[in-house]
């Protein structure tokens, strides 16, 4: 075979011409020789007849592999050929391998992107049906209570009772005199994640009375000025007493301010979980704002509420007449007294208990501040 002829096979060759010979790489001349012999009368068509295609292809490649490999320069060229082929071949196995990782991580990462939003999504579900039941179970309680209401009136003479509650506007007590959950409910956030769980979120913020059902779920939340959203653990705190979540609310802000272990500084957006505070807690008013003074038309179902009723209205003039006079006298706590022997009507009538220690709470925060401002007033007359 002619010399172009070799060096376009040796380049071109798919084939290993020393696995062809069966001998290896480094073999020598006398070598390839030897194995030549070997192969070609495995080969011969004298041997395996003239009419088997596949050994007469065989038995021209082994021929073509002797020769090539019998010429020095022609088997330096095939050498380097065959090396750049193995070459090409462990770089795209490595790609392969590499691509077949990529792939695989790519795929693992989006499963666990589904599975985080699967998980998001399942709390948000369980949120939504513990908030659901809670709301049934109130709606639950408020029918049976009021079934009880009118069988007890059917079974009683309360035609007087009656008589007197049309002629005077009012109308019989329909709810319940417990709170409901909502009432006694509280909502916060705090970052995430957080080493803080349930168990532990009720003992810290039981400080402020017994917690009866603590309720966690994660959210991401876009807070103001900030680019990207945070993830959040939203809780929602539901109360024994609603003397508890009034005192979670109220005096949070000044706990948060007096932690030093820095364990109240994490929390954040405190309030009810209603959206508002119940209509049964009674109302801080101000002393020294004049229409506190003067007093505001209020009904008297609100009134009674609040201690702001007959005995309050005298209260607050014997204080002003003895203050006329020149003595000094410490300020009534008449207006804090039930005006009822009974349960309070109206539809916010709630433990007699609860509502006078959201009275004597509000009346300390009501005396604490106009400390300050006597002592804030006393401070610019000095200067």
């Amino acid at each position: 075979m002619a010399s172009d002829d070799l060096k376009s096979k040796a380049l071109d060759s798919s084939h290993d011409f020393y696995d062809l010979l069966n001998t290896s790489s480094t073999a020598s001349a006398s070598e390839i020789r030897t194995a030549y012999r070997k192969t070609s009368r495995l080969y011969h068509p004298d041997k395996v007849g003239p009419n088997n295609v596949e050994a007469r292809e065989k038995f021209e490649l082994v021929q073509i592999a002797a020769d090539v490999l019998s010429d020095p320069a022609v088997r330096e060229l095939y050498d380097n050929a065959r090396r750049a082929r193995h070459e090409k071949k462990e770089r795209e196995a490595a790609f392969d391998g590499r691509r077949k990782w990529m792939k695989e991580d790519l795929e693992r990462r989006e499963g666990g992107a589904l599975k985080r939003k699967r998980d998001e999504r399942a709390a948000e579900d369980e949120f939504e049906r513990e908030l659901g039941r809670i709301a049934e179970d109130t709606r639950r309680r408020r029918r049976e209570r009021e079934g009880e209401l009118r069988r007890e009136a059917e079974s009683m003479d309360v035609k007087e009772e009656k008589t007197e509650e049309v002629r005077e506007g009012q109308t019989p007590a329909q709810q319940s005199n417990n709170p409901s959950e909502m009432d006694r409910s509280v909502t916060f956030r705090y970052p995430s994640p957080s080493e803080l769980d349930k168990d532990a979120v009720s003992r810290l913020w039981g400080r402020f009375g017994p917690v009866e059902v603590c309720v966690l779920r994660e959210k991401k939340i876009k807070k103001d000025g900030e680019k990207h959203r945070q993830l959040y653990t939203i809780a929602m705190l539901v109360y024994k007493s609603i003397v508890g979540a009034h005192a979670a609310v109220s005096d949070f802000s000044k706990v948060q301010a007096a932690d030093e272990s820095h364990d109240w500084k994490q929390f954040e957006a405190v309030g009810w979980a209603a959206g508002q505070e119940p209509d049964c807690i009674p109302k801080t008013f101000n002393s020294s704002d004049p229409t506190a003074q003067t007093g505001t038309p209020l009904s008297t179902a609100r009134a009674e509420a609040i201690g702001l009723g007959s005995q309050g209205s005298t209260a607050k003039a014997a204080t002003s007449n003895d203050q006329g006079a020149g003595s000094k006298r410490a300020p009534s706590f008449a207006s804090f007294k039930s005006t009822t022997a009974g349960t309070p009507k109206g539809g916010d009538s709630y433990s007699l208990d609860d509502i006078t220690m959201i009275r004597l709470k509000n009346a300390q925060r009501r005396r604490m501040e106009e400390a300050i401002r006597k002592e804030e007033a006393g401070g610019t007359t000095n200067e």
